[in-house]
């Protein structure tokens, strides 16, 4: 779980379920009319008698994989987001929230307006486009009192309901439509600059994503993963204090960090004047601080790496750290006014 591959295996392993499965079903005589799936939900159309041996046959296929069965109620049945109605020869449709009670993005929050805006398409696309057109008007009207609840004011639902309608009964229009590729910046949401940035940048072809900083899942969830040692850590700036004076060694590694300062224990021990660290250690014999080591920045790209070693250098000082100067690098003189603004804040 939480792999990028994990949909992707997940797929892959109920194609080959469904395939062989099937396959046992058409031996046995079983041909289903009718079979569809979305990710592990299967629905199927069978004669009552050999549901069981269905299940069985699915069952069969692992021991980890087991599904159970729900069967139609009156003539209707569940799948999804929608509930299967049968009549006469055709199927009807109709969408059914799942949280028809259920709290949404209150319009009232302090969120983007756009936020709350998709939040009202969500659910009026699923009302018109879930559900077939004897019960559409029901639907539409089960998505208008959700978002009541969750105070939309009555003129911004009926606007979006006329605007979604047309847009999906006049599809002769929206395929006419030329849309041109855009351009996307992300940015924290402030009220009030975010609405005024949005316009400005659209002028530009330009489309400003707000996010919102204050979460509930940082207020009150913790993180679901462990937090990763240090140690363990890769792509990371970090400094190593001495433990004679106020000198620190700054270095990069896109290495696990403790792979990296076993390396540099092992220079100091064997005496080998590879970095800075190494020869202040032969030079002074000074004895490092390799247990209070510190990350300063974790920064995935080579490149941009190398340059923050050489800023977190020149910010704390030449003169305060025991790098090299061919580890020093090259950095341009007009950042000297910004460096010591910075080595000035506390």
């Amino acid at each position: 779980m939480g792999s990028p591959l994990s949909p992707v295996i997940s797929n892959v392993v109920m194609e080959k379920l469904e395939q062989e499965c099937r396959l046992q079903l058409e031996e046995k005589g079983i041909h289903l009319k009718l079979y569809r799936r979305y990710v592990d939900d299967c629905m199927c159309i069978a004669r009552r008698e050999h549901i069981q041996t269905i299940v069985d046959t699915f069952n069969s296929f692992h021991d980890r994989l087991q599904f159970t069965v729900e069967m139609e109620v009156g003539g209707k049945i569940k799948f999804l987001d929608m509930m299967l109605e049968r009549a006469d020869d055709q199927i009807n449709t109709s969408w059914l929230p799942k949280h028809s009670n259920g709290r949404y993005l209150d319009y009232t929050s302090k969120s983007p307006f756009q936020h709350k805006q998709n939040t009202a398409i969500a659910l009026i696309d699923r009302a018109i486009k879930l559900t077939c057109g004897a019960k559409r008007e029901e639907t539409l009207k089960q998505a208008t009192q959700i978002l009541e609840r969750n105070n939309y004011p009555s003129w911004f639902i009926q606007k979006l309901k006329r605007l979604r309608i047309h847009k999906h009964y006049n599809t002769l229009e929206a395929d006419n439509r030329t849309t041109l590729p855009q351009k996307y910046v992300s940015a924290p949401y402030v009220p009030g600059l975010s609405e005024k940035l949005r316009k400005v940048l659209r002028k530009n072809d330009v489309t400003l994503a707000s996010r919102p900083q204050n979460k509930i899942k940082n207020q009150i969830f913790s993180k679901l993963k462990d937090p990763i040692p240090p140690g363990k850590q890769k792509n990371v700036v970090y400094c190593i204090p001495c433990g004679a004076d106020e000198k620190v060694y700054i270095g990069q590694t896109k290495r696990m960090l403790e792979v990296r300062v076993a390396e540099h224990k092992n220079d100091c021990r064997g005496r080998n004047p590879k970095s800075g660290l190494a020869v202040h250690k032969m030079e002074e014999g000074h004895i490092f601080n390799f247990d209070q080591v510190k990350i300063l920045d974790r920064i995935q790209d080579q490149a941009t790496r190398n340059i923050a070693e050489v800023f977190h250098i020149k910010k704390r000082g030449e003169d305060l750290t025991v790098n090299l100067q061919r580890e020093c690098g090259n950095f341009n003189s007009a950042y000297n006014g910004l460096l010591a603004q910075l080595r000035r804040q506390p």
